[in-house]
């Protein structure tokens, strides 16, 4: 089985926004990078969506993802700032695009598996099945 990866990820500081406002400076940035910025309040204000939004920190509280996720299984992590996601999904599941993707996944799995931090959307970022591994490069 592979490294399980850095230990200590938590998710924190949920919530479900309902209007671009609701949202920190680098928050709206990053949503307004998924959906066109003109969409962004229609989308979060539309229940079907159901929008949330989290930080994930680590073992000392310093954050290093932003985890957003919605309805029909969407989802994207983010550094803290910037536009280049660090994983996506889409039907539930993050993608894998490179190995050295695998301990993020597996910390990844364990704090949303963990509980008490409210984030809702079913997301799954598959690290234990080596099936999903083969073939991708260390880049």
């Amino acid at each position: 089985m592979a490294d399980l990866g850095p230990p200590g990820l938590r998710i924190v500081r949920r919530k479900r926004p309902t209007t671009s406002a609701e949202l920190l400076p680098a928050e709206r940035e990053q949503l307004a990078n998924v959906w066109r910025p003109a969409e962004l309040d229609a989308v979060l204000g539309d229940e079907e969506y159901e929008v949330e939004t989290a930080e994930v920190v680590d073992a000392e509280g310093t954050l290093r993802y932003r985890l957003y996720g919605w309805n029909y299984g969407g989802g994207y992590l983010f550094p803290p700032d910037g536009l280049e996601p660090v994983a996506s999904g889409a039907q539930h599941d993050f993608e894998h695009s490179n190995a050295r993707q695998r301990p993020l996944f597996a910390a990844m799995d364990r704090a949303l598996k963990a509980g008490g931090h409210g984030f809702q959307q079913p997301l799954h970022f598959c690290w234990e099945d080596d099936a999903c591994w083969e073939g991708l490069q260390d880049t």
